[in-house]
């Protein structure tokens, strides 16, 4: 006995139901196969910050590690210059900077900002109006100069003037007129004042030399920093146990990955000159 077969246009609807039925699960299976490529693209990109965090990480032990040597001789410097090493196949660039040779901004004036944005290039009209917001925001009146900025600028933002010198470097970002990468140049020559101690120009930026002489570039303290960077020159070091002692220093760690991916550590920490507690971290980020 034949068997009988459905109608031809009931054959049409079955091969469209099949065909619409394969194309759902291609395209489920394209999501699914979509959504894991992207899941294991976050997984490898999440593995490679980790690895990139652990080399910034070990990159501030490393230098801390070479801060606190008993050979005062094999100690690293503290002059800002670069150092190159690696963790686990990761390249890591380490730069450690004295603090008491920065330029202390809540010692400093208006004045001395306009020096500094003079030694960084910036035009005159947009040093004028830095000058003037920072003089604003460092006394105690609420009455703005030409170019400033007083309380009635900031409440809209949420803030008032300080009406008192900064207490951090970051606080600048707060200011009128300081941008974000304007802060961040800054940072590299600046602090505030931890200890009490005076401006210490042995192992100085050139740039924060002339700045604390009065804007000088040619002074000859700035001249010879210069050539000691470049190597011209060899650098003071330190060869005495109590001028590591209470010493203050900026350790900064830039892991370096591919693509231009990158972790980067900073942190400040006091050199105790104790061996059983050598530093204490003071901040850190």
């Amino acid at each position: 006995m034949k068997r009988r077969l459905p109608p031809r246009r009931e054959r049409g609807y079955a091969m469209v139901a099949v065909v619409a039925g394969i194309g759902v699960m291609a395209a489920i299976a394209a999501g699914a196969a979509s959504f894991t490529a992207m899941r294991l693209d976050t997984l490898e990109a999440e593995t490679t910050q980790a690895r990139l965090a652990a080399a910034a990480d070990a990159g501030i032990e490393i230098a801390l590690a070479n801060l606190t040597r008993q050979s005062l001789g094999r100690r690293w410097s503290i002059d800002g210059r670069t150092y190159e090493a690696s963790f686990n196949a990761v390249p890591v660039a380490i730069r450690i900077e004295d603090e008491a040779g920065k330029i202390m901004i809540n010692r400093i004036d208006g004045e001395n900002i306009g020096w500094l944005m003079t030694a960084l290039g910036l035009p005159p009209s947009q040093i004028e109006s830095l000058r003037d917001a920072f003089d604003d925001w460092i006394d105690e009146d609420e009455e703005a100069r030409a170019n400033g900025a007083e309380t009635d600028y900031y409440l809209p933002r949420g803030y008032a003037a300080h009406n008192a010198p900064p207490v951090s470097v970051e606080e600048l970002g707060d200011i009128r007129g300081f941008t974000p990468a304007l802060v961040e140049r800054i940072a590299r020559i600046a602090t505030v004042e931890i200890k009490g101690g005076a401006f210490d120009k042995r192992y100085a930026d050139p740039l924060a030399i002339q700045i604390m002489n009065d804007g000088d570039p040619d002074s000859p303290e700035v001249i010879q920093r210069k050539r000691e960077v470049a190597g011209q020159r060899p650098a003071l070091a330190i060869n005495e146990p109590d001028d590591w002692r209470g010493r203050v220093v900026t350790i900064i760690a830039v892991a370096q990955g591919a693509g231009g991916a990158q972790a980067r550590r900073r942190v400040v920490v006091e050199l105790t000159g104790k061996p059983r507690s050598p530093y204490v971290l003071r901040w850190g980020v």
